[in-house]
């Protein structure tokens, strides 16, 4: 059996010198109470009895170019603003994405991207002006959280799909804010690589920690920026919101293409209590 100390880390990015990340660790692969991901060699053969073919798929570009048509409109870049208090005090700009649910402007997106924040803006796809946004509700244990964007209305919306239909092997968008780079959105493009995945994150920002159940694993590319971003499958739906991505710490086996995003089942039954206001922390 082959060990290696890895790492989960939520994607958002953090600018200047004061970098907010959340470590996290696989549940299923700690490795003597560190972070880590085990390897094994094992002798026994699996035998695929039946295949099934996979319709969820792009047959042709065309076919990725409607499905951003219908969600890139929806899906929005946020920028925080936060005071980091004790040693190494200072201010601290982050990044993340959202995604429009209402045509009022209710935002979806991780509750660590907006963490700590005293300041959020929005800006809208294919847009430069950022628009005030304030926190209406948000739930730190399953990392959620819902912005209303000031003074909005008739704003294009996400169409929520059905992730326990989502199977391995289904392709998947990824679309974000990733790294913040300058000239819109990114999208990247891989497939659903696993399913009901568990970790734990712990805020280096806020000490606080979460267990999170049931994710998506993607080897679609994730990076810093993307968390509270769409996973999207090719009807345009979304299954899921990208939140984090495992990286090696140490070792030589580096962790490659392994992202996770929040299963869209999971966050709809919880929508009711962000938008009443509710927080569980």
């Amino acid at each position: 059996m082959i060990t290696t100390q890895a790492a989960v880390k939520h994607t958002l990015t953090a600018r200047n010198w004061i970098t907010v990340v959340i470590l996290t660790a696989i549940l299923a692969a700690l490795v003597g109470g560190g972070a880590g991901y085990v390897l094994a060699h094992r002798s026994q053969q699996t035998i695929v009895e039946k295949f099934f073919p996979n319709a969820a798929s792009f047959s042709k570009p065309a076919d990725i170019q409607e499905v951003l048509a219908k969600v890139e409109p929806a899906v929005v870049s946020i920028d925080t603003t936060g005071i980091v208090r004790g040693r190494s005090s200072g201010t601290v700009e982050g990044a993340g994405t959202g995604m429009i649910l209402t045509s009022s402007g209710q935002v979806l997106t991780n509750n660590h991207v907006i963490a700590g924040a005293s300041d959020v803006t929005v800006t809208l796809f294919g847009q430069t002006h950022q628009l005030a946004a304030r926190v209406i509700g948000s739930d730190p244990g399953q990392d959620l959280a819902l912005l209303q964007i000031e003074n909005a209305h008739g704003l294009p919306t996400v169409q929520l799909g059905d992730s326990n239909l989502a199977r391995v092997g289904d392709t998947v968008l990824a679309i974000g804010n990733a790294l913040a780079l300058s000239g819109g959105l990114t999208v990247t493009m891989g497939i659903v690589s696993s399913k009901d995945r568990s970790l734990t994150a712990t805020s280096d920002f806020t000490g606080k920690s979460e267990n999170l159940s049931g994710l998506l694993q993607t080897d679609a590319a994730i990076n810093s920026g993307n968390s509270g971003g769409p996973l999207v499958n090719s009807s345009g739906e979304v299954i899921g919101m990208n939140t984090a991505v495992a990286e090696s710490t140490q070792g030589n086996a580096p962790a490659q293409n392994i992202g996770f995003a929040i299963a869209i089942d999971t966050i709809k039954p919880l929508l009711p209590l962000l938008r009443s206001g509710g927080s569980t922390g």
